[in-house]
């Protein structure tokens, strides 16, 4: 996939805007490194960027599971582990040198993002809504 090809749609929009919001950025930093040629730093400079952002962006995901003891915390935060751990070891790859991976990444991650947001991330923000709703009428 290149950036003219993928960017946020309908299919993304899980209707809990935290999560919505946080997944635009996540969208726009993908797109950039598509951009971005692996043999240049630009590539480096946009997958730190993105790696940073992951970072906070699964953590986010993590801590609102485990306040509202999400059910399936332990398989969606091990994707998320898993994930973050394989951008990190093409990030590796990268800085010494085999930058092969670097263009894989970015044609398949977005793959992978699309098949999460359709099972996990639309589950949790489906479960997240429902504990919002239920604060919010406790409140009113």
């Amino acid at each position: 996939m290149t950036a003219a090809v993928w960017g946020w749609s309908d299919r993304l929009v899980s209707k809990f805007e935290p999560m919505d919001e946080t997944h635009k950025e996540f969208v726009s930093l993908c797109a950039a490194l598509a951009v971005a040629h692996p043999d240049n730093e630009s590539f480096l400079q946009s997958l730190d960027a993105l790696i940073a952002h992951t970072e906070q962006h699964f953590e986010q995901e993590n801590l609102w599971m485990r306040e509202h003891s999400f059910p399936p915390l332990g398989c969606h935060q091990k994707e998320h582990d898993a994930v973050l751990e394989l951008m990190q070891e093409v990030r590796r790859s990268i800085a010494a040198g085999d930058t092969e991976l670097g263009a894989r990444l970015a044609e398949e991650l977005p793959h992978w993002f699309e098949h999460h947001v359709d099972t996990m991330d639309n589950m949790l923000a489906r479960f997240m809504l429902s504990v919002t709703s239920e604060t919010d009428g406790i409140a009113a």
